[in-house]
């Protein structure tokens, strides 16, 4: 018989550009590999083989669904302790750059932050290796994206983008959802974006930690630079932070999380957009401190913003499609094959982890297409909320959890 061709007639779909307006680096960063054989070893390789796919998705590459003008390059700064797991983030598409710490903890000229660093949040001063991002050679990419492994791409960031390489004319810049409303700096100025964690603040503290796992930056070598001599610098002090201005006393507070503030809020004001967390890096968190850990079910609304306004945005209630990206941290990872309750605050943990899913589905469909290796649909066999987790769940807990296939060069 005849083929019959059905697909949509090419003028309804704009015509994807010759190339893309840029290249976007996306940065991981890896401190340390978890025991071998443990769960967590594993799951280095399936949250950052997914996240890279959720960025494909996204990007020019795919720009058919995606419409997006930016093309992608993933990168992983590996510490040198972590060069043992490296090879698993090599195997899922990423460039590593392995690094030390940007400084030296023994040159730290006060001995507050000398001492007390090395303790300090997840990873102790290894979190300053986040900051070899804006050593990126702007010519090749002038915009930098840094994120936690666990995070997730829903929507493109052209947005964001284009606001920063377009001057003030552009329309994208109408689109920010800035937090609380605040007017966007002139786009020659905006250096970074980034969300703050209210989770880690008391109510009416007057500086926020930026939240970690997710920045938005223009490389800069004299950012870099500056950023080294602030910690060698070391004037981080007990009870009022870096340089005495506040910026601290929450988890993080002498690295990455409180560093960073200091840097936009305080160094250089007026040149980073705090955007609106619940549209980007959404950890489905409670915007309400409670007095107590019993919440009134009567009363869901009870507490204090954490970010001090009369009013708070709960990010728990905000629709799935108007999500730019997402934070498995509240949520639990998703390969720990964990449910919520449907009927509550936490219906989007749920909603957010099924997006997981379904782009690791679309990750092995690729590959499939790409290898021809049938045997991958063969995971796809586990029985647990089948229509939730995909067939990659034989039960709870990340042990049940069915690992991404095969190391793949792609």
């Amino acid at each position: 018989g005849d083929n019959i061709d059905v697909r949509v007639p090419e003028r309804s779909i704009p015509e994807r550009p010759a190339s893309s307006r840029a290249t976007v680096a996306y940065m991981i960063s890896l401190t340390h590999c978890s025991p071998l054989k443990s769960d967590s070893r594993q799951s280095l390789q399936d949250g950052a083989s997914v996240l890279r796919h959720s960025i494909y998705l996204n990007s020019y590459e795919n720009f058919n669904v995606s419409k997006s003008r930016y093309g992608f390059k993933m990168y992983a700064i590996v510490h040198p302790d972590a060069k043992d797991c490296a090879h698993l983030l090599e195997d899922a598409g990423y460039e590593l750059w392995v690094r030390e710490t940007p400084i030296n903890v023994n040159d730290i000229k006060r001995e507050f932050l000398r001492t007390k660093v090395v303790t300090n949040g997840c990873c102790g001063e290894k979190e300053y290796l986040k900051l070899w991002a804006y050593t990126v050679n702007p010519e090749i990419h002038p915009i930098v994206v840094h994120l936690d492994m666990d995070t997730l791409i829903l929507k493109p960031f052209d947005d964001l983008f284009d606001a920063m390489l377009d001057g003030d004319t552009s329309p994208a810049r109408d689109r920010i959802p800035v937090m609380h409303g605040k007017p966007l700096p002139p786009s020659d100025l905006i250096q970074a974006y980034f969300t703050r964690d209210y989770n880690m603040a008391q109510p009416g503290r007057r500086h926020v930690g930026v939240q970690g796992g997710f920045i938005v930056l223009r490389p800069s070598m004299d950012s870099f630079e500056e950023y080294r001599q602030i910690i060698l610098e070391g004037k981080f002090f007990a009870g009022s932070g870096w340089g005495g201005k506040g910026f601290g006393g929450f988890y993080g507070g002498m690295t990455f999380q409180g560093l960073v503030p200091y840097f936009y809020d305080e160094k250089h004001p007026g040149t980073a957009v705090e955007l609106n967390r619940c549209i980007y890096n959404n950890m489905v968190d409670d915007p309400r401190a409670k007095a107590s850990f019993k919440p009134d079910p009567l009363n869901p609304k009870i507490g204090q913003c954490r970010d001090s306004k009369k009013e708070c945005e709960d990010c728990r209630e905000v629709d799935l499609s108007t999500i730019y990206s997402v934070h498995f941290t509240l949520c639990q990872k998703p390969w720990s094959c964990v449910t919520f309750p449907n009927d509550g605050f936490m219906k989007l943990c749920n909603e957010i982890i099924h997006e997981w899913f379904k782009i690791r589905r679309d990750l092995d469909d690729t590959v499939v297409l790409e290898t021809g290796d049938q045997t991958i649909f063969e995971q796809r066999n586990g029985m647990y909320w089948p229509q939730h987790f995909l067939g990659y769940c034989k039960g709870r807990n990340a042990q049940n959890f069915i690992p991404i296939k095969i190391p793949r060069k792609r």
